[in-house]
């Protein structure tokens, strides 16, 4: 056992990933006018200001379809590394990064970022890339304490495949942010 008594029961993980497929529902049942993104003239979605700035600008399926990423990348997170004991073999490493990469995107993707649209992407990739930098480093530390027998990779050529991984996911998000909007 490396982590809290409650994370080792498969229950909470697998709640997670349940609370993620019924949040994808909900946001592929959105009506289409509760889909439109933020540079629509059309668009009625949810915005937020802070001290007279838009902080967030978003619409009701964006932020379902997040919320669905955040509960199954944080459930996969979970089942592999708490109950399956599988974290840091490279097919489960590749599958959480891009979990993760995805998840992050898709969170950036709601705030409202610059009145260019088209830096959203670039800026949304470069979120994914600094999330990336800051495990990297927290395996690094983890290292450094449990040593070099313990079960996390870091190799340059395994931080070359999650920065692939990573990349790939916030890609693929992009995409998909620009076909659910539209």
């Amino acid at each position: 056992m490396h982590g809290p008594e409650w994370l080792e029961n498969p229950i909470f993980p697998i709640m997670l990933v349940v609370a993620g497929f019924f949040f994808l529902y909900l946001s592929l049942r959105t009506k289409k006018e509760h889909r439109l993104h933020q540079h629509s003239d059309e668009h009625s979605g949810i915005e937020i200001q802070i001290l007279e700035r838009r902080f967030i600008d978003t619409n009701r399926g964006w932020i379902l379809f997040t919320l669905s990423l955040g509960g199954l990348a944080l459930g996969s997170h979970f089942i592999s590394e708490y109950v399956f004991h599988l974290y840091d073999t490279t097919p489960i490493d590749i599958f959480t990064h891009g979990l993760s990469a995805m998840g992050l995107t898709a969170i950036v993707l709601n705030f409202y970022l610059t009145r260019k649209r088209k830096l959203y992407y670039p800026i949304s990739i470069g979120a994914a890339w600094v999330g990336f930098i800051i495990w990297e480093i927290y395996e690094w530390i983890q290292v450094s304490i449990s040593g070099p027998r313990g079960f996390i990779q870091t190799e340059p050529f395994d931080m070359a495949i999650d920065l692939w991984v990573d990349t790939l996911g916030a890609l693929t998000i992009c995409f998909i942010y620009d076909e659910f909007t539209n």
